[in-house]
C-alpha cells in the first residue's frame, strides 16, 4: 500500500489507530478491532490483505508524516491527517467502491479463483479448444469449476455467461469493469496483471485491487439469484456476518438463556460469551440483534444520563462509581455500539 492509498483510510477530525487498520486488513477479528473498525467506517477492509505483516503500514504512515500530511500521537498510538493531508486526499480522484459494505461477507480470494477459471474454461469451450494451460488455482477451485461446467455446458453457455457478466458490470463504474475484464483469461486472451494495469493507468495496485473487488462482488451479488448461470458456483461463497461460535451464542440468547447459563452449557468463560455478542452487535444490523433483551430501555436511559460528547471519547472508567457498580464494560460497550448504529 502506497501513501496515496492510506490517505482515504485516515481522517482529519478523528484520530485513528494504525494498528486497527492493519488488523482489519489482516483479518484479526477481535472485538476491539471490529469495534473501532465500525467507528472508523472501515469494516469493509476486513480480510482484504491477510498477508500484510505486523507493522506493515508503519513505513507508509511515516511517509505521510514526513510530507506533512499526517501527524502521529505516539502516546495514544493514533494517526490523524493534517489540513494539508486532507487537501491532498480530496484533490485526488480516488476510486470509491460501490459494493464495499458487502466485502466482509465474501471470500474474495476463492471467488476470484472460481470466476476466473470458469471464464477461461467457457471461453476455450466456446472456441472448441481442449488443449490449453488452465489457470493455476487450488484443487478445490478446480473441482468446483469442473462440477459447475459439466452441469452447465451447452451451445448457449458462453452467450449466457457473457450476458450475465455484462449485466453485472454495467452496475459499477466503467473503469472498474474494464479493470476486471482485462484480467480475464480466455481464448487468445492472456489477461493482464495488476502491475501492467498500474503502468497503463497510473493507478496504484491497491486502487486497482479495490476496483477488482467491486466487480467480483457485484457478480456475486447478482449470482445469488437461483436463475443466474453462476449461482451454483458462487452463491455458496457468501459468509455469515458473524463467526459460527458467535452465532450459536446469539441463538441461545434469543431462546431466552442468560449469559451465565450459556457459558455453563457451552463450557466457555462468561467473557467469551460477551465477546461473541459484541461481535454480533457490531456486524449485524439494529433489527437483527436482540438489543431489547440485552440492552433494555432502562439501561440505555441510565447510560444516557451520564455520558456526553463524541462516542469515541467515552471511557468506562469515567462513569460514576454507582453506574460502574451497576453495569459492567460489556453493557457500556454494547450501548456505544447501539448509539453508533443509531448515528449511521
Amino acid at each position: 500500500m502506497e501513501p496515496v492509498d492510506l490517505l482515504p483510510l485516515l481522517s482529519e477530525s478523528q484520530p485513528r489507530r494504525l494498528r486497527v487498520v492493519e488488523n482489519l486488513l489482516r483479518g484479526r477479528r477481535t472485538v476491539s478491532t471490529l469495534y473501532w473498525g465500525q467507528r472508523y467506517h472501515l469494516l469493509s477492509l476486513l480480510n482484504l490483505n491477510k498477508t500484510l505483516a505486523r507493522g506493515g503500514l508503519d513505513d507508509t504512515a511515516a511517509v505521510l508524516v514526513a510530507r506533512g500530511w499526517a501527524q502521529i500521537d505516539a502516546e495514544k498510538e493514533t494517526v490523524q491527517l493534517t489540513a494539508a493531508g486532507a487537501a491532498q486526499r480530496d484533490a485526488k480522484v480516488y476510486y470509491q467502491p460501490v459494493t464495499a459494505e458487502q466485502w466482509p461477507y465474501l471470500d474474495h480470494q476463492v471467488l476470484r479463483a472460481h470466476l476466473f477459471l470458469a471464464i477461461q474454461v467457457v471461453s476455450q469451450y466456446a472456441h472448441s479448444q481442449a488443449q490449453y494451460y488452465p489457470l493455476q488455482v487450488d484443487l478445490a477451485a478446480r473441482q468446483a469449476v469442473r462440477r459447475w461446467f459439466h452441469t452447465m455446458k451447452g451451445p448457449t453457455l458462453a452467450a449466457t455467461i457473457s450476458a450475465a457478466l455484462t449485466a453485472s458490470l454495467t452496475k459499477i463504474p466503467t473503469m472498474a469493469a474494464d479493470v476486471l475484464t482485462a484480467q480475464f483469461t480466455g481464448f487468445n486472451q492472456p489477461g493482464v496483471t495488476s502491475e501492467q494495469q498500474a503502468q497503463l493507468t497510473g493507478k496504484t495496485t491497491w486502487e486497482l485491487y479495490l476496483m477488482q473487488l467491486d466487480g467480483l462482488t457485484q457478480v456475486a451479488l447478482d449470482a445469488r439469484q437461483p436463475t443466474h448461470p453462476l449461482h451454483s458456483l458462487v452463491a455458496a461463497l457468501w459468509q455469515p456476518p458473524v463467526a459460527r461460535s458467535a452465532q450459536v451464542t446469539l441463538v441461545a440468547v434469543q431462546t431466552g438463556q442468560t449469559l451465565t447459563q450459556i457459558a455453563a452449557t457451552r463450557h466457555v468463560k462468561l467473557s467469551t460469551v460477551r465477546e461473541h455478542l459484541l461481535e454480533a452487535a457490531i456486524m449485524l444490523s439494529l433489527t437483527d440483534f436482540p438489543y431489547a433483551q440485552l440492552l433494555p430501555a432502562t439501561t440505555r436511559q441510565d447510560f444516557q444520563t451520564v455520558v456526553s460528547g463524541p462516542i469515541d471519547e467515552w471511557q468506562y472508567g469515567d462513569l460514576p462509581e454507582t453506574v460502574q457498580n451497576q453495569y459492567d464494560f460489556f453493557d457500556f460497550r454494547l450501548f456505544a455500539i447501539w448509539c453508533g448504529k443509531q448515528e449511521a
